[in-house]
This record gives structure tokens, C-alpha cells and sequence, in this order.
């Protein structure tokens, strides 16, 4: 299988080093949980850390999205790097030296979540200077297969540093800063495309063009089409991911190993589903074949809770169902990044994928709160179907009514 865009020197540098850097970033923040919950035995303290990890990026984006269609969005990124490299070595030294607190640690953590919240809208502004415009729809899905591939090898990386016990942990928390500075030296040696010229904007503070980012998501339909059916995805797709350990739990036919490879199956769907968009290198059509993407996602997402009620062994039918769970999700998701990415105008670039990324993490982790609340006083089966149910019925009342505004 041959990929066009991995023909372009630049694009191979950058996914290469982005590919290591998100890698180990993953090592870290599972290092991070693991720490905690061997340093304090809390849940509670293991659920707070990782709000510190999210919350920033909610306040920050949209600040730093608009920061980013009016700056040099290269060299935004190249000093966020930089100043992640050294919270990393901080981090990392504060263990060695025995001095790291849970406290202090959530502190690191709150400090690297704003970070990414300025990151992310400069990266997602600087894509499409890496490739030719032909190859941008392929650079948008292939840097989502390259993600999702980190989601299952990061986390078995962290599995093998974690046998060494908790005096590995300065070398785990390192090993973020050490993979950002892989992907800075591979950012030294790529060359851009010039950028395309932005079009001209009346005179406004920052405050304004934060408004302009976040309205654009309600007064433009091909970006807002595309978002409700991104958050429609990550309202079925979270709660499932972070609620699978109850899941399991819950119904008892799965051991520890068998867990792993469920999970691994559904990060392998969404890897074929990148690679898939990668080959067709296009936004053609993508509407409609996201629209049946998810009414897939859907059908998958019931049939593994009736499978699971069904069948005494539901092995087989959870992998399968699992697999198509990821491939769709992914398939919709990343299609819809894609047609975002190519139909964007460019002062609005950044924002509009930034805020992206931010409504997609905020809007996720309510659904996951939600969902527990509603499987605590029922049980998973139902609760997952009333997730699946409000999507069904949510999604298409948005899309239809916009429609009729619209008209």
C-alpha cells in the first residue's frame, strides 16, 4: 500500500516525531495515574489528576486558537514545545529528588494540559503547510491512524517501566519531554509550504475574534454539520472507553488479558479507519459516507450490549463489535476532521479545529459523568443504550432543524 503524502519529506519528518512524542506522552500520563494510585491508594486522587489534565485545555483553546490565526502558528508551537520539555525534566527531577507531592503533582499536570490547550491549535494550523493541497485530506487521516497507533503501543510501554516499580517513575515522567524533543529536532529540518495569505479582518481585540471562533460553529452548516456529528461520536465513544472496566467488571466474562485485547481491538478500527481516508485522500462524498458511518456505530454499539446479554460466552462477539465500534467512530470522526481541515478559510483555521478539540474533550467527559451517574442507578446495559438512543434521536433533530433555520 502506497501513501502519496509520505512521498513529501517534511510530512515524514513531522509524523515521525510526532508519532514518538505522542508515544511517550502517553507513557507519562498513565505514569502520572499509576504514581498517584500507588503513592495515595485514592481513586480520588487519581480522578482528580486527570481533571487537571483536561480542565486546562477548556479554558486555554479558545484564547490560544485566536492567539494562533493571528500569529505564526510554526513558532507558537515551536516555544509550547520547548516550555513542555522543561516542566517534563522538572517533573521528572522533583520524583528523583523524592520531593514530589500529589499536590504538586496535579500542579505539573494542570501546567502540561494548558500547555496542550496552546499546542493543539497551532499544530492543526500547520498541516496543510506540510503537504500539497492534494495531499491534504491524506496528511488529516494518516496523523489520526498515527495517533491511535500511539493510544495501544504507548500504554504498553508504560505496562513494561511499571514492573520496575514506582523507582522507574522519574524515567516515566521524563519520557514526555524526552519524545518532545525528539519532535523538535525533527521540526528544525522540515521546510513549510508558504502560507497561504489570510483574508483580511476588521480591526477587533482578542476577545472578539474568540467570539468570531466559537460563533462560527453555529452560523457556518458545513462546519457546524460536521461538529454535531464529531460530538455525536464522542458522546457514544467516551463513556464507552472510560467505563469499560466497570463493563467488564460488570458481566464477568472477561479476564485481565482478554480486557487488553478488547481494547486493543477497538484501537486497531480506528487505525484502519485512518488508513482507509488516507487511501482515498479526499473530502468527495464524505458527508454521506459519515452519515452511514454512524448509523453503523450505532448498530455496533447496541449489538455488543445485546451480544454480551445474549450469548453465555460473548468473547467473539465483543472483539467484533468492538472493532467495528473503532473503525466507525474513527471513520466519522476523522472524516469530518478532514472536511473541516480542507473547508476552513485560514483565518479561521485554528480556531475552528482548536475549539474542536476542545468541545470534543469537554463535551466527552460530561457524557462520561452523565453516563456513570445513569449506569449507577440502573446498570451499563441500559445506560449505554440510553446513550446510544439520545444520539440517534439528538444528532439527526440537530442536523434537521439547522436545516429549517437555514431555509
Amino acid at each position: 500500500m502506497c501513501f502519496g503524502v509520505l512521498a513529501e519529506r517534511s510530512y515524514r519528518l513531522f509524523i515521525v516525531g510526532f508519532g514518538i512524542s505522542y508515544t511517550l506522552y502517553w507513557v507519562t500520563l498513565l505514569a502520572i495515574g499509576w504514581w498517584m494510585w500507588e503513592t495515595t491508594g485514592s481513586a480520588a486522587w487519581v480522578g482528580f489528576v486527570f481533571f487537571c489534565d483536561l480542565f486546562p485545555a477548556i479554558l486555554v483553546t479558545p484564547w490560544a486558537s485566536a492567539l494562533a490565526d493571528k500569529g505564526d502558528r510554526f513558532r507558537i508551537l515551536k516555544i509550547v514545545l520547548w516550555i513542555q520539555v522543561g516542566t517534563g525534566f522538572a517533573l521528572a527531577g522533583m520524583a528523583l529528588a523524592g520531593a514530589l507531592s500529589p499536590a504538586l503533582l496535579c500542579a505539573f499536570v494542570f501546567l502540561e494540559g494548558a500547555l496542550i490547550g496552546f499546542s493543539q491549535p497551532a499544530v492543526f494550523g500547520l498541516v496543510y503547510r506540510l503537504v500539497k493541497p492534494s495531499n491534504l485530506s491524506a496528511a488529516v487521516a494518516f496523523n489520526s491512524s498515527v495517533s491511535k497507533s500511539t493510544y495501544i503501543v504507548g500504554p504498553v510501554l508504560a505496562g513494561i517501566l511499571f514492573t520496575f516499580g514506582l523507582e522507574i517513575a522519574p524515567l516515566a515522567f521524563a519520557a514526555n519531554a524526552i519524545g518532545t524533543l525528539v519532535y523538535l529536532a525533527a521540526l528544525t529540518r522540515i521546510h513549510l509550504y508558504p502560507e497561504p495569505e489570510r483574508e483580511p479582518q476588521p480591526l477587533s481585540g482578542l476577545f472578539d475574534q474568540i467570539t468570531d471562533g466559537l460563533t462560527v460553529f453555529w452560523t457556518n452548516p458545513i462546519v457546524y454539520r460536521s461538529m454535531v456529528l464529531i460530538l455525536g461520536v464522542a458522546v457514544l465513544q467516551r463513556p464507552l472507553i472510560s467505563l469499560m472496566p466497570g463493563i467488564n467488571d460488570r458481566f464477568e466474562i472477561f479476564d485481565a488479558a482478554f480486557f487488553t485485547l478488547l481494547t486493543a481491538s477497538f484501537m486497531v478500527g480506528s487505525v484502519v479507519a485512518g488508513l482507509i481516508h488516507t487511501v482515498q485522500n479526499t473530502d468527495v462524498g464524505l458527508e454521506r459516507r459519515t452519515n452511514v458511518g454512524l448509523a453503523l456505530l450505532l448498530a455496533a454499539f447496541v449489538g455488543l450490549f445485546k451480544a454480551i446479554d445474549w450469548f453465555d460466552d460473548g468473547r467473539a462477539f465483543s472483539i467484533s463489535f468492538l472493532f467495528l465500534i473503532g473503525l466507525a467512530s474513527a471513520y466519522v470522526w476523522t472524516g469530518n476532521t478532514v472536511i473541516l481541515q480542507n473547508r476552513t478559510p485560514e483565518h479561521l483555521r485554528s480556531r475552528v479545529l482548536g475549539n474542536s478539540f476542545m468541545m470534543t474533550r469537554a463535551i466527552g467527559a460530561l457524557a462520561v459523568v452523565i453516563a456513570g451517574s445513569v449506569v449507577e442507578q440502573t446498570d451499563f446495559a441500559f445506560g449505554m443504550m440510553a446513550v446510544a438512543v439520545f444520539v440517534a434521536i439528538a444528532v439527526p433533530l440537530s442536523l434537521s432543524g439547522r436545516s429549517r433555520r437555514k431555509t
